[in-house]
């Protein structure tokens, strides 16, 4: 039998941070907009998006283990690449393991269903829920296959910034605004770019199982360009929202996620053909994004104590 730290390895919870970050965002605007607090709304949301995010994680594990796209040569085999391991490392029994995501998502859908119920208009989170949940079923899973099919930077960013921040904040206010709207594209950017950069050593071996992501269809060098265009787009909107006043001014602070940024951009042009080389690329980005998401809830919460 699997040790429970098997299975905590295989819902990957380093990847926790995109999603956290997202609903501590959309509280803290809600906290700075209504002055209302709603600390089981915000532990059931918390909880509810990790059971997915962990659902989502494993069920991509167990489509590209079946496909054998996680089949990878050891130099490819790192934290950022083939998933959690546990499956093609024969960690875990595969029944076992699809058994786990399928109760991860009954889960999940089950507390968006009682915030639905128990929230001020909650056909708001019924409707946000529903949506994040078919984009998480469907990532990897047929009919659709959204990352199989190119589109899995897409559906990240909609889900990690819009949907989970929109979300978050609908829990606490029970409406929608354009503001949180707003915060949360730049995050969304950085979590898709993550995604990028991460798909970026398997370029080659993907396409074996059908998995046909960005870097596979455009490939390596046009993939920099576009990560190169996320964060760049995501740290310029920041700036561009906070000066206009759109969101608070400030959030200029998360502008800090330049930091980790500089150095993976620096690291990525030089060995984007060469891993683990580039596995700094792929650390400074999800720092990029907690340090974003953590720096804009803080604003926003410096923002609603001082008024500003």
């Amino acid at each position: 039998m699997a040790s429970l730290r098997t299975w905590f390895q295989a819902v990957q919870p380093r990847s926790f941070i995109a999603s956290l970050v997202g609903v501590a965002l959309g509280t803290s605007i809600a906290w700075r907009q209504s002055r209302s607090f709603d600390a089981i709304g915000l532990l059931l949301t918390a909880i509810g998006v990790v059971c997915l995010h962990a659902a989502t994680n494993m069920s991509n594990d167990s489509i590209d283990f079946r496909r054998g796209v996680d089949d990878l040569p050891p130099h490819l085999v790192s934290p950022f690449t083939g998933g959690a391991r546990v499956l093609p490392d024969r960690a875990v029994p595969f029944e076992a393991h699809r058994q786990v995501w399928i109760g991860l998502y009954a889960v999940g859908g089950l507390i968006g269903l009682v915030l639905s119920l128990t929230r001020p208009n909650g056909w708001i989170l019924l409707v946000l829920g529903g949506i994040g949940g078919a984009v998480g079923i469907f990532y990897t899973l047929p009919p659709f296959a959204l990352q199989y099919h190119g589109v899995g930077e897409v559906a990240v960013a909609f889900v990690f910034g819009p949907i989970v921040v929109l979300g978050a904040y609908a829990v606490q206010v029970g409406a929608l605004a354009w503001e949180p709207f707003l915060a949360s594209i730049p995050l969304g950017l950085l979590v898709a770019a993550f995604l990028l950069v991460n798909e970026m050593p398997e370029h080659v071996t993907d396409p074996r199982g059908g998995k046909r992501t960005v870097p596979a269809r455009i490939g390596l060098e046009k993939s920099v360009t576009l990560y190169e265009i996320l964060v760049g787009s995501a740290l310029v909107l920041l700036a561009v929202l906070a000066a206009s006043r759109l969101i608070s001014w400030v959030a200029l602070i998360g502008l800090i996620a330049s930091i980790p940024l500089a150095r993976a951009r620096s690291v990525l042009r030089v060995h984007y053909r060469e891993y683990p080389a580039h596995i700094p690329a792929n650390a400074g980005t999800i720092q990029a994004v907690l340090f974003l998401g953590i720096a804009m809830t803080v604003a926003y919460l410096i923002s609603a104590v001082g008024n500003l």
